[in-house]
């Protein structure tokens, strides 16, 4: 049973509100994933990560134990048979150092000793999380957290009301690093991405494409992180819905700001040579730069241009460096515009695009448009 008092009655209301007091560091992490995953109710975002993470959480100290205590009979259990050992001129670790099984005794006490041990640093830090001062809000959980909560939940053993158990699972999500918190948050999108990666299926994705939103068939290869671990992609074919499939293309999309996609009947192959086409991009350009065409782009960079280059590494482009001339200041790189203008603009008066010219003419533009503000705030003024 879960959370019930003594009574049996449910320590949830009618209104299904409960007081969640969190940290203010974890407020700034919702704030800060809210805005990026576009949602606008506090309460739908935790009940998302709830659900989502309850299973996984060690902050669920009942059904981690359950399942770290299947884990380890299973390996205690295990023993290596003779007839998969190798000459004795080609031994193995197994060799080497053989396992046995333990008897049951002896499997139950050593089990023990490692839970008790797990569960220990586990509370621990579940206290940390429930003791931290917050101010306590009342948040809305909704029907099938609910259900949870009341009837299959086995964590009133560790936790004496709902709101500390969601809190500390909450608090947890809070504490791992967005990329982590990125396949949290948005797990049905990556199961069904990853569903039609394995089985071939064609995506329908709506994403914002130059400032528009579009329809694209999308033919999906694999999700892909960037070079830092910092962000995901998906890595594909797509093209637009009103392009016929000739004209399917390389690129990329971000898993934050995939929304849920539809997956078709309809399967695709590539071929091997889209294959090591979309491989050799993948490894000579950030997953997140692989639409739009790659051109020969310069860009003279003062001094101080070429320090920062040198240690500015996240979606650095890579320049060719039997072009580039350190003499006339000039790097040649081969990569999207795209790629460029984001890492540059930046730059302000240390970096000066040479060619192309349309791209000369946007970085002029912007940096015109940037600098009117400033001179109107002084006439303002």
């Amino acid at each position: 049973m879960g959370f019930v008092d003594k009574n049996n009655y449910p320590m949830i209301n009618d209104e299904q509100k409960i007081r969640i007091p969190l940290s203010d560091r974890a407020k700034i992490i919702i704030a800060e994933d809210m805005d990026v995953f576009n949602v606008s109710k506090t309460s739908t975002f935790i009940n998302t990560v709830f659900h989502n993470f309850k299973s996984e959480a060690t902050s669920s100290v009942s059904l981690y134990l359950q399942q770290r205590e299947i884990e380890l009979d299973n390996l205690f259990s295990q023993t290596v048979p003779d007839s998969t050992r190798k000459k004795k001129s080609e031994k193995t670790i197994d060799e080497l150092y053989p396992q046995t099984a333990l008897d049951d005794a002896s499997r139950k006490k050593a089990i023990n000793i490692i839970l008790n041990a797990e569960a220990k640093k586990i509370l621990e830090q579940t206290e940390k999380y429930v003791a931290s001062k917050g101010e306590g809000k009342l948040y809305r959980i909704n029907d099938k957290n609910k259900e949870y909560l009341l009837e299959e939940c086995e964590e009133n053993r560790f936790y004496s009301r709902p709101g500390q158990y969601v809190r500390s699972v909450i608090e947890e999500y809070c504490s791992l690093p967005f990329i982590k918190r990125e396949r949290i948050y948005k797990k049905e999108v990556y199961d069904i991405i990853n569903r039609a990666c394995t089985e071939k299926r064609i995506l329908k994705i709506k994403a914002d494409y130059y400032g528009k939103e579009q329809l694209f068939y999308v033919y999906p290869y694999k999700i892909v992180l960037d070079t830092f671990h910092t962000q995901s992609y998906l890595v594909c074919y797509s093209r637009k819905a009103e392009e016929t499939e000739k004209d399917k293309t390389t690129a990329s999309f971000s898993m934050a700001r995939v929304n849920m996609p539809a997956m078709l009947t309809k399967t695709f192959y590539l071929s091997k040579q889209e294959i090591t086409d979309i491989e050799n991009q993948i490894s000579r350009h950030s997953p997140a730069y692989l639409v739009g065409k790659t051109e020969r782009i310069g860009v003279r960079l003062t001094e101080k241009g070429k320090r920062s280059y040198q240690q500015r590494l996240y979606s650095r482009p890579e320049r060719i460096q039997d072009l580039s001339s350190d003499a006339d200041d000039i790097y040649v790189f081969d990569c999207t515009q795209l790629q460029i203008y984001n890492y540059f603009f930046s730059f302000g008066a240390e970096a000066e695009i040479i060619y192309p010219e349309e791209l000369r003419a946007r970085f002029k533009r912007d940096l015109e448009n940037a600098l009117k503000n400033y001179e109107k705030r002084s006439c303002d003024e």
